[in-house]
């Protein structure tokens, strides 16, 4: 689970206001808000609402930090999960989802906001 006052602010800011999206800026993790209509390639890293499919079909609303350099590699996965956040790799989340790995993995996703090139979903 995510304790970090910071970083659940910035997810649960996301989650609640699915067209704002983080456009990172500089090294240090600073990001600006941003509400485009789609996320440019090849333009930076990205912080984007949306929802991760499981294996088993069981939808969790989700943040995803995305390489849009790299035509859309995800750099990390937060799942919203009874009314707290994960990481994707967190193993608490097997438990608290109550499921298998192999319910779980591979998984798919969609964005609030689509990527002008995604090379998982095009």
């Amino acid at each position: 689970m995510i304790f970090e006052k910071e970083l659940l602010q910035r997810l649960n800011l996301l989650r609640t206001s699915k067209k704002f999206v983080f456009k990172e800026i500089g090294k240090n993790g600073e990001a600006e808000v941003i509400t485009p209509m789609y996320i440019p390639s090849a333009s930076g890293v990205f912080w984007i609402s949306g929802v991760t499919i499981l294996k088993s079909n069981k939808e969790l609303e989700s943040v995803f930090v995305v390489d849009t350099d790299t035509g859309g590699t995800l750099l990390a996965v937060y799942w919203w999960i009874s009314q707290n956040w994960y990481e994707q790799n967190d193993d608490e989340v097997f438990s608290v989802i109550n499921d298998s790995r192999d319910n779980i993995f591979p998984f798919d996703w969609r964005y609030n906001v689509k990527l002008e090139k995604d090379i998982y979903h095009d």
